[in-house]
């Protein structure tokens, strides 16, 4: 690829779209976040959904919104700054497999000794590293991922114990999976009271829609840093329809096929005209494990493609159980 392409698909990529969703995910977090700086003690916050909405993004963008001078200089001598740190739950998991993977991180070594020292240790780093937040994502795999119950009141009770010794916000990312991993202990429930949950878009044709706006979003994106001229946009609903067809609403996946259908565009000769066959392009180049179609999306009429949003979001209604 091109250098000047990679570089506009690449910024492409850093855009992120804080539709109403997002934006109060994002608001939960730094609320706990605020409450242990006021309370004195850690107030922690939940973020799970589906994969592909946009966690381990979020994620970054709170450690990237609270990262600082990497070094801090006192009169005793020079101390790293980590006042976020992010760190992704290894898998296979196990706690022990944790501490290390984030001393790892910290110390840019590989520490030896039982969950016990190693945690010690943690802490230690942690709070010379000035940590203020700790982010640890893809935390399925530490409390369900092929684990048994007793591994996975373990794996919360270490949290715990984490958060007692650091006294400040862990949030928790995970799957929808994990979405009720707070009630499996009382501390752990006292000590979580923000659930951010994320989901998938549904499809609703109004212009203020949270999927027509974030595509609106994007679109306005994608012209002014392509410099594009004209063309089809990502919110007019014989581009809209066809995608969501394509990804089931997966935020991930469909942002896959528009930098696809972008970098098509952008690579053809002659003027930056983005066209449907740009899409078309794309869904046949990219796996579409969520299709909702046998074929190209873009190769339907727009008529069947509402049809197969109505039929997938009928019947996805009647699969949703109402717990007391």
């Amino acid at each position: 690829m091109e250098t000047s392409i990679k570089e506009i698909v690449k910024t492409f990529k850093t855009k992120i779209v804080f539709h109403p969703q997002y934006r109060q995910a994002c608001s939960q977090i730094q609320d706990a976040i605020e409450d242990t700086e006021a309370l004195g003690e850690p107030v922690c916050a939940l973020l799970c959904g589906p994969s592909g909405t946009g966690k381990s993004t979020l994620c970054n963008y709170i450690r990237n919104y609270y990262s600082g001078d990497s070094v801090i200089r006192r009169e005793d001598g020079t101390y790293e700054n980590l006042p976020a740190f992010y760190c992704e739950v290894p898998s296979p998991a196990t706690v022990k497999g944790l501490i290390t993977n984030m001393l790892r991180l910290l110390i840019n070594e590989t520490p030896n000794g039982t969950i016990e020292k190693l945690t010690h240790q943690l802490i230690t780093c942690l709070k010379t590293a000035q940590v203020k937040i700790i982010l640890l994502d893809e935390i399925q795999r530490l409390c369900f991922n092929t684990v048994s119950e007793k591994v996975r009141l373990d794996a919360l009770q270490w949290i715990v114990s984490l958060l007692n010794g650091v006294g400040i916000p862990v949030i928790l990312s995970g799957t929808e999976l994990c979405r009720d991993i707070r009630r499996e202990d009382a501390a752990l429930e006292n000590r979580y009271p923000y659930l951010a949950e994320l989901s998938h878009f549904t499809y609703e044709a109004a212009n203020d829609s949270e999927l027509f706006a974030t595509l609106r979003h994007l679109d306005h994106a994608m012209y002014e840093i392509a410099n594009l001229e004209k063309g089809v946009h990502l919110n007019d609903p014989t581009i809209a329809a066809p995608l969501f067809v394509a990804s089931r609403g997966n935020l991930k996946r469909m942002r896959l096929v528009i930098n696809y259908a972008l970098k098509t565009c952008l690579r053809r000769a002659g003027g930056r005209d983005l066209r449907i066959s740009d899409f078309f392009s794309a869904c046949q180049s990219i796996d579409l494990p969520n299709n909702l179609s046998v074929g190209n999306p873009f190769a339907m009429p727009y008529d069947d493609s509402l049809k197969l949003i109505m039929d997938y979001q009928e019947s996805d209604d009647d699969e949703i159980t109402v717990h007391p």
